[in-house]
């Protein structure tokens, strides 16, 4: 080799490794590896990138039928149809997913994948990188869970808001009105007769007052120690405390806990929220059938460390589209029930949004209602 090819030759060998090391060191800057599919082989292959992010040493030998385990069991089927399309018709992926490390850990990571062909077009493998994202997703998760506390707590700041100047003030009114009404009458059986409307409002602004500090109190009590609580045996306790109603009104109520026994939440709000939306299914049963009642648990499909709890009733149900919107308001009623107070889904909402979670309500008229709730 003659000195100038020799020098060629070291400068490309330089330039190689040059672009090696900036490969190397972008991709372990954007935690970004590596990996190819060989379907002639039958073979996987990774970079060390792609062994660091997985937890697996440098020396481990990755293979088809692994890959599977490499997912968080609830994206399994996701990731089958997207390989599969890819695999098969040449569709390529470009997917955020939840992985599984070699030490069980489950990350966010970006996967990026392209069919490989052969000089006849046929697809021959598939190639494509992982990046883990999972910093980036969770700081998302935690954005949009901090701009829906700040929603929520703005609305109940309204509500709370709302109830103060509009129901306090309906009740000093009246007494304002009363007390000139006997100002203005001359007999004294005339002046004791409004005494009686005295008694009334008094009672009723009472009412009022202990529908407040009990909202106060749920967002003071919110700092509350969780505790480990069996869902079962919650709602065994509740169903005792009202055994004679559901007895009375021929109620039927079947619970399928498998999913998630037990949740990290404050007893006593379990409790209430079994309790309040127990009472309610009964009490707005449908006059032509005996009340049943289905309660269940199951693990979030986004998020499986998020218990989802689901009580469905067989009652009269509720017009969405007409009273959706005002369904957890305090003191907002949506049918002629003579002991309708309109207060205990407001209390409800409160007590779940309080610890970071979620209720929604799905109905139908004279089918049903189903609340879920999102711990």
């Amino acid at each position: 080799m003659t000195d100038t090819n020799l020098k060629r030759h070291n400068i490309s060998n330089n330039k190689l490794e040059e672009d090696n090391f900036y490969y190397r060191e972008s991709a372990l800057m954007t935690s970004t590896g590596s990996w190819y599919i060989d379907f002639e082989n039958k073979k996987s292959y990774w970079d060390d990138i792609t062994r660091k992010i997985l937890e697996y040493p440098v020396d481990f030998v990755p293979s088809l039928k692994m890959a599977m385990s490499l997912y968080a069991e609830e994206h399994h089927a996701y990731i089958a149809n997207t390989f599969f399309e890819c695999a098969l018709s040449g569709v390529p992926f470009d997917s955020e997913v939840l992985m599984l490390t070699a030490n069980n850990r489950k990350f966010w990571a970006r996967a990026i994948g392209k069919p490989v062909y052969n000089d006849d077009k046929k697809i021959i493998g598939v190639r494509g990188i992982f990046q883990d994202i999972d910093d980036i997703i969770q700081k998302e998760i935690n954005l949009e869970k901090a701009s829906e506390i700040v929603a929520s707590q703005n609305s109940r700041l309204f509500n709370f808001a709302h109830i103060v100047s509009h129901n306090l003030r309906s009740h000093s009114s009246n007494l304002t009105l009363i007390v000139q009404l006997i100002n203005e009458l001359d007999t004294v059986e005339e002046k004791l007769e409004l005494l009686d409307n005295i008694t009334h409002v008094s009672e009723s602004l009472n009412t009022t007052i202990e529908h407040l500090n009990e909202v106060v109190s749920i967002q003071t009590n919110s700092n509350q120690l969780k505790v480990e609580v069996n869902f079962a045996n919650t709602l065994e306790q509740v169903t005792t405390s009202i055994n004679q109603i559901i007895e009375n009104n021929n109620v039927t109520i079947n619970s399928d806990f498998s999913k998630a026994e037990i949740i990290e939440y404050i007893p006593a709000y379990l409790d209430s929220i079994f309790l309040n939306l127990l009472t309610n299914a009964i009490k707005y049963k449908h006059k032509d059938r005996d009340p049943v009642i289905n309660i269940s648990t199951s693990r979030d499909f986004t998020n499986y460390d998020r218990v989802v709890l689901k009580i469905s009733d067989n009652g009269l149900g509720i017009d969405m589209d007409k009273f959706g919107d005002k369904l957890f308001g305090m003191y907002k009623t949506f049918h002629y029930n003579a002991d309708a107070r309109g207060i205990g889904l407001f209390i409800t909402k409160n007590q779940v949004e309080s610890l970071n979670g979620e209720i929604r309500a799905t109905s139908d008229i004279n089918l049903g209602t189903t609340f879920t709730i999102k711990f």
